[in-house]
């Protein structure tokens, strides 16, 4: 590598500056070595280095006896190393020894500082003992240096309380007088507490035993354990949540009381009969065909069962309240409500350009965000209304209903969801009817012009739906015939939807226009 650097150096200058160039470092000594300024740490080693190796051999036999001593003497240290040493110390911060007199500034600091003159410390702090005699004086200014982060006065507060005299056996000896009053009024009352209990247990004996209507006199030593109130209520009734107490996501314990906030939530926002009266512009065939264009909206952003429905039941309280609705707003009223509708129930919503680019440009996104803020403004902010599907799905499992019993029942609540005149069932009619038709359709002879059997609406789907056969029938009935005639209607969209094979082509199915089918529509139209 010298040859190298020496060879390009010739090539790039003239020979003669080369040869006094080396001269000079040949003949000339280097003064580096003397006038190099020593490095920090060099310096501090040779600081440290020279006293230590003068002094070991005196210090060799007395070291290891302070060092018992500090371990002895040691306490737990408060953050103070940064306050300065008063004035007449004998230790500095961390229990070194002070510096000779006699020895070098630099090497007597880096002495006392070093980490073999450093004690460790306990782990566990010390209570300070204080000393009771009476000629102490409170305010000592030769306190400990552990003790300086607490002040004068808070000091004297803390010896005060140590030395205020603690309750022994002379203190017990002083209050026997009032502790014997106390045992003598305690004897008094125990008679009068005894006579209380003996007359309450006579009233509980006496007290009757409410069974529905009848009362029962018993006693407390004979009393029948009586069944609880759920117990009761399943009793010959199957229990559908029995095997789900392993599963947290199906919540067994709270379901039943989940369905009961749900069946009073759609009693309070109900859909009124003929809700569009009042309307100006806007008619049942409006809707019909708002809803429908929906749906295939609904079919092409592949979104779930719980939107399109939650946007139908927005469309129908936002005109049930806004009378004032017009004709050309009734597009943009119901893309704002499948848009309000995605973001709610959607896990991934698509963005609003989408909503206006599905409109033709019809719409404007301010035009949407304006109609979503007179939306929620009409219907309190409040998306809680429960919706069919909720049952449903509550249903089926009650009726251990199959695949295609689920499916059928989707389609018909989808189906009626068009219908102006279905909407003003409520959402759990509207469930508990779709599930009885695919039952009778598909458990059935569909051949067979029976009419309906109430067979198929067993004891426990009309506990858990709180419906009978016979309430069902003419809700059932307006369902039989949305589904027989939907593939002569103008509006194909669910029609069309329920034929591909995602939904097991249900539309497609022949039990659809069998003879029972028509059966149950008949009689519909004699009624």
């Amino acid at each position: 590598m010298v040859g190298t650097t020496l060879k390009m150096r010739g090539d790039e200058n003239a020979s003669e500056n080369f040869k006094q160039v080396q001269l000079k470092k040949l003949t000339v000594p280097s003064m580096e070595a003397t006038t190099k300024r020593a490095a920090l740490g060099d310096l501090q080693n040779r600081g440290i280095s020279r006293p230590i190796a003068a002094k070991d051999a005196a210090q060799k036999d007395s070291k290891d006896l302070k060092l018992t001593d500090a371990l002895r003497n040691a306490r737990a240290k408060v953050d103070t190393h940064w306050k300065k040493q008063p004035l007449g110390s004998t230790t500095n911060g961390n229990g070194a020894a002070p510096p000779k007199a006699n020895e070098g500034g630099v090497a007597a600091f880096l002495r006392s500082n070093s980490v073999r003159n450093r004690v460790p410390t306990k782990t566990t702090v010390e209570p300070v003992k204080v000393k009771s005699s009476s000629t102490e004086n409170v305010n000592d200014p030769t306190l400990k240096r552990e003790d300086s982060s607490l002040s004068n006065k808070s000091l004297a507060k803390l010896r005060a309380a140590l030395a205020k005299p603690v309750m022994g056996v002379s203190g017990i000896r002083r209050d026997a007088v009032a502790v014997a009053r106390k045992e003598a009024e305690t004897k008094k009352e125990l008679p009068e507490i005894k006579k209380e209990s003996q007359e309450l247990k006579k009233d509980a004996t006496r007290m009757p035993l409410i069974r529905g209507n009848s009362a029962v006199t018993t006693t407390t030593s004979t009393m029948p354990t009586t069944m609880s109130l759920s117990s009761k209520r399943l009793a010959g009734i199957e229990d559908i949540d029995a095997n789900d107490k392993e599963n947290l996501v199906l919540v067994s314990e709270y379901v039943n009381d989940i369905y009961d906030y749900l069946y009073q939530v759609e009693q309070e926002q109900p859909i009124h009969v003929d809700h569009l009266a009042g309307q100006k512009e806007v008619s049942h065939k409006m809707r019909a065909v708002l809803i429908d264009w929906i749906n295939e909206v609904h079919l092409q952003f592949h979104l779930a069962a719980e939107t399109f429905q939650l946007a139908v039941a927005i469309i129908d309280r936002y005109v049930q309240v806004v009378k004032d609705t017009k004709r050309t707003h009734l597009q943009l009223v119901g893309v704002t409500a499948l848009f309000i509708a995605t973001k709610y129930e959607e896990l991934f919503p698509p963005a609003i350009g989408d909503f206006v680019f599905i409109t033709d440009d019809t719409y404007t996104a301010r035009q949407i965000r304006q109609m979503e803020l007179q939306i929620f403004k009409a219907i309190d902010c409040n998306l809680s209304r429960p919706l069919p599907i909720h049952f449903l799905r509550r249903y089926s499992k009650a009726a251990s209903a199959e695949d295609e019993h689920h499916t059928m029942s989707k389609y018909f609540i989808e189906l009626a969801s068009v219908d102006y005149e279905m909407a003003a069932y409520r959402p759990s009619e509207i469930a508990a009817a779709s599930l009885f038709l695919s039952l009778h359709l598909l458990n059935g002879n569909y051949r067979a012009g029976t009419g309906f059997n109430d067979r198929h609406w067993t004891p426990t789907l009309t506990f858990y739906s709180r419906y009978s056969a016979a309430h069902l029938r003419p809700i059932t009935r307006r369902i039989a015939k949305l589904a027989r005639d939907a593939p002569q209607a103008k509006l194909k969209a669910i029609y069309n939807k329920y034929q591909g094979s995602k939904f097991q082509k249900i539309a497609l199915r022949t039990e659809l226009t069998g003879a029972l089918m028509d059966s149950i529509v008949g009689q519909s139209q004699r009624k």
